[in-house]
């Protein structure tokens, strides 16, 4: 019976990935140290607007990363925030166990990209 209960979370975890999306800030090395202290300063800001739990730096998410739990079924959020060599810093969402943002993922979503274009301009880049 356990054997089975590990398999169905199993599947249910590798059939409901979620939804992501990245933005990126070029950057030039000179502008790197500025725009990483930036990155982080307007993370927060979005992330407290949102009522994520600040988790600090982690290995992949190596300025910030934030968490928040989302509706009643254990669906949740990450953001994370890391620097890519001296080229840009990546900002990404994860709305995990859903098929789709749902209103605080894409409240989040569109705070974070409305917010990154009016500080950095064409400067942000979007991959889903």
């Amino acid at each position: 019976m356990r054997h089975l209960l590990l398999l169905v979370i199993a599947l249910q975890v590798a059939c409901d990935r979620g939804v992501s999306v990245t933005y990126r800030v070029s950057m030039t090395p000179a502008e790197a140290d500025s725009i990483s202290q930036l990155s982080v300063v307007i993370s927060d800001a979005v992330a407290q607007q949102h009522a994520m739990a600040a988790q600090g730096a982690t290995g992949d998410c190596s300025l910030a990363s934030y968490y928040r739990q989302v509706g009643g079924g254990g669906d949740w959020l990450d953001f994370c925030v890391a620097r890519e060599a001296s080229a840009a810093v990546k900002f990404h969402i994860e709305a995990w166990r859903t098929g789709a943002w749902g209103s605080q993922g894409d409240a989040l979503r569109l705070d974070l990209r409305d917010t990154l274009l009016t500080q950095f301009g064409a400067r942000v880049t979007e991959a889903p």
